[in-house]
């Protein structure tokens, strides 16, 4: 990180803020996806703290913050703020789930495989991708820091934090940032086999960033001795979001509540 390149004025937006949410002696931890932020699992953890979880959401380094400020951000920094979001919640919980979203489910694959985990629950996991220029990330960070993406904004009405998201995150390409997922992404796949945590996987049919294949891998290679799957029909990649959400975070409390 190279600390002069962060903007003076960088502060979070307060939708993208951590969460803790007190609870029992069981804890949940929440990640969020890639230029994603803890707003993403509000409505989760929420439900999961009215059942009596604690319940902790990080904010991942560069994000929620600014284009600029994410830069300066990788994987490293992303697998040690998991690390340590762990380590804290574990402090205050005798046993921990984790649920990861998207690259957060890269990030809870990598923490079951070292920590004591009870139950797992990836959503729309970013363990396999449907990206063609992912793999090509490592050699166009060499060249293009960040490209901007001439698409129609689907955020034009949205509330003030989401237009500000689309500015910084969503409307580029960050290159060094994309082969940071792409390492995180074989590392995760490498490790599977050291998954022993009961481990429900959602993924949604109509997701154009991950197929649904994805379910075939963990599966195959994780060592659980408890797996299940479900396949939203007509879900997309925001699997928490639109007609399904409710349903989706249903199956993931049922499964985290026994």
């Amino acid at each position: 990180m190279k600390l002069r390149r962060i903007p003076p004025d960088t502060t979070s937006l307060s939708t993208a803020l951590p969460l803790s949410l007190p609870g029992g002696s069981i804890g949940a931890l929440l990640i969020h996806g890639f230029t994603g932020t803890p707003r993403d699992l509000a409505d989760l953890a929420a439900r999961l703290q009215a059942r009596g979880l604690t319940v902790s959401v990080p904010r991942l380094p560069g994000h929620g913050t600014n284009g600029r400020d994410f830069l300066q951000s990788g994987w490293r920094d992303w697998l040690r703020a998991s690390v340590d979001a762990y380590a804290d919640l574990r402090a205050r919980c005798q046993t921990v789930h984790v649920v990861g979203f998207s690259m957060g489910g890269i990030l809870a694959v990598l923490l079951a495989a070292r920590f004591p985990v009870r139950r797992l629950v990836l959503l729309a996991p970013a363990l396999r991708t449907s990206s063609s220029l992912l793999p090509f990330s490592p050699v166009l960070k060499l060249f293009i820091r960040r490209r901007h993406v001439a698409s129609p904004s689907e955020v034009e009405n949205a509330d003030p934090d989401s237009m500000v998201l689309a500015r910084e995150y969503w409307d580029w390409r960050y290159s060094g940032q994309a082969a940071s997922l792409l390492h995180l992404k074989r590392m995760a796949r490498r490790y599977l086999p050291r998954v022993a945590a009961d481990t429900l996987t959602i993924v949604g049919d109509a997701d154009r960033n991950v197929p649904v294949s994805v379910i075939t891998l963990i599966e195959r290679r994780i060592s659980a001795a408890l797996t299940r799957h479900l396949v939203v029909e007509k879900g997309a990649h925001l699997i928490l979001g639109g007609e399904q959400g409710g349903r989706v975070a249903d199956e993931a409390v049922s499964w985290l509540v026994q």
